[in-house]
């Protein structure tokens, strides 16, 4: 079977990353970015500040900052049983998310993120980026952040 396209949006220290990651079939695009590969395979994609989309690109793991899921992707979530909702913002160079978190009930925040190197995922989000040339707002239903990656995260209304 030959892998699955699936388009996303990927925030990076220069912009947004737009193009198609082939996931494997069966397999859900959390699992896919937190598999071991140093490097997401990318096709028909866009860079910022560039005209013309280029078919191939390498983009190291660690440039990828937040990632924004097309409509298409097998998500590859953990069922919504006896989880509670944590509101938090997630902090990066370059901008910042704000959204809910959700956690198996019990399980802290800090528990969880502060000693993950993966990607986890925010629902109900709003991104600020501070991109140029001016910041920008936008509002997501779901993103997936890189733990490794961000340099603070702040819980809202610790229960």
């Amino acid at each position: 079977m030959s892998p699955s396209a699936t388009t996303v949006r990927l925030f990076t220290p220069t912009g947004w990353v737009i193009g198609t990651l082939h996931v494997p079939p069966g397999t859900g695009l959390l699992p896919f970015l937190n598999a071991d590969a140093a490097f997401f395979r990318m096709t028909n994609v866009s860079l910022p500040e560039q005209p013309r989309t280029i078919p191939f690109l390498a983009l190291q793991r660690k440039a990828v900052l937040i990632v924004v899921p097309g409509e298409d992707a097998l998500l590859g979530l953990h069922e919504d049983d006896g989880r509670t909702r944590h509101e938090v913002t997630c902090l990066f160079a370059g901008g910042l998310v704000m959204g809910t978190l959700p956690l198996p009930t019990g399980m802290r925040v800090s528990d969880e993120l502060m000693q993950s190197n993966e990607f986890f995922a925010i629902e109900d989000c709003t991104l600020g980026i501070d991109a140029s040339p001016e910041p920008t707002m936008e509002a997501e239903e779901l993103v997936f952040v890189h733990a490794a990656e961000m340099f603070g995260v702040a819980e809202l209304d610790p229960e």
